[in-house]
């Protein structure tokens, strides 16, 4: 018998989520009414939310780049951020040249001086930066400090002959605030000596500061405090190098509390690093839930014992079944949630912080 010769092409939806679910809870069709359907799916994403407390879920971590502020020790983490993983500092090389522009003084979007910008009025513009050709560089991390908030359409270009160039980001719609460093990390770039922003679209360009750097640096912060150690800081504004960080579990907006607060020279590196983040909401029926294949037969055991405590048509003796399954797949997803690297050993005593 031949094989289907294809992998990872199953699509499995959350009304078939729910459908063997209501199986398990030997509910058919005709028992299933619009509420259970509504308590499913909410008890689907209530199971979901907690798996954070279990354990790392490794589709769920995701590298970040924060912006640094002179003097600011708050730094709001992505929304949906569970936790911080591994956060480090990172400094770069900021690349000088010549600077030109279809429109307004481009010499602004490069002078480091926060009162000055490049202001276009007309579409479609672009402000380039040319290299000495003895000097070119393989740019790696790219910043945009706006001047007016807005969804911009734009794109990044390099050329090593300034006339033909070669797009390496592309952006629609980017939210773009004013006063707020987007940057952006581009991998497998060689090197070049001309570097552009362009408008793409109705976009016009009103631009602080427009970075361009190399040769990263990133150090890890050398110690996670807790709540207690944080406030008794003496001087939680002294400026300097920022080492040390709190990691403030808001509601919904967590938050790193940094120390010491950071200098002037600061403000063109990043916070980097990786945080593991909530799963996606459950959504529709006909959306999928954002969880490996592996863990889809887990996901529905689990969710069946879930229903089995909510609907009073599951029997006592069927939801001590129930929970069997679910406790000996969710073990065996736990389990095999690896990535293959070694082991090591690392006591975790936690008071009220972890």
């Amino acid at each position: 018998m031949p094989t289907s010769g294809t992998v990872g092409s199953t699509i499995f939806s959350n009304q078939q989520i729910l459908d063997h679910a209501f199986r398990r809870c030997k509910m058919v069709e005709q028992e299933i009414s619009g509420e259970h359907i509504q308590i499913a799916l909410e008890s689907l994403w209530l199971f979901c939310m907690t798996l954070s407390n279990k354990g790392i879920k490794l589709w769920n971590i995701v590298s970040i780049i924060l912006p640094i502020y002179e003097a600011e020790q708050t730094v709001p983490l992505p929304l949906g951020t569970e936790d911080i993983l591994d956060i480090n500092l990172r400094t770069l090389n900021r690349i000088t040249g010549t600077a030109t522009a279809t429109e307004g003084v481009a010499d602004n979007a490069f002078d480091s001086d926060l009162d000055t910008s490049c202001t276009q009025t007309t579409p479609a513009g672009d402000i380039n930066m040319t290299i000495d050709s003895a000097q070119t560089a393989a740019v790696s991390t790219y910043g945009i400090l706006p001047t007016v908030s807005g969804d911009w359409d734009f794109v990044i270009e390099v050329s090593t002959d300034g006339i033909s160039y070669t797009t390496i980001l592309t952006r629609t719609a980017e939210a773009m605030v004013a006063g707020e460093w987007k940057w952006f990390d581009i991998q497998g770039i060689t090197q070049f000596t001309d570097y552009r922003l362009r408008a793409t679209g109705t976009t016009v360009l009103d631009v602080i500061e427009l970075v361009y750097q190399n040769a990263p640096q990133e150090i890890p912060f050398y110690h996670t405090l807790n709540r207690t150690d944080y406030s008794n800081l003496p001087d939680k504004t002294s400026p300097g190098r920022p080492t040390q960080l709190w990691f403030d579990r808001q509601r919904t907006i967590p938050e790193l509390q940094i120390w010491p607060s950071p200098q002037a020279q600061f403000t063109l590196a990043q916070i980097t690093g990786y945080v593991q983040r909530q799963i996606q909401d459950v959504g529709e029926m006909t959306d999928e839930l954002e969880v490996p294949d592996r863990w889809y037969l887990a996901i529905v055991c689990s969710l069946a014992a879930h229903l089995g405590r909510e609907i009073k048509e599951v029997s006592e003796e069927l939801l001590q079944r129930l929970d069997i399954d679910a406790s000996t797949y969710l073990n065996d997803a736990w389990t095999g949630e690896g990535d293959g690297a070694d082991t090591f050993l690392r006591p975790n005593i936690s008071p009220y912080t972890r």
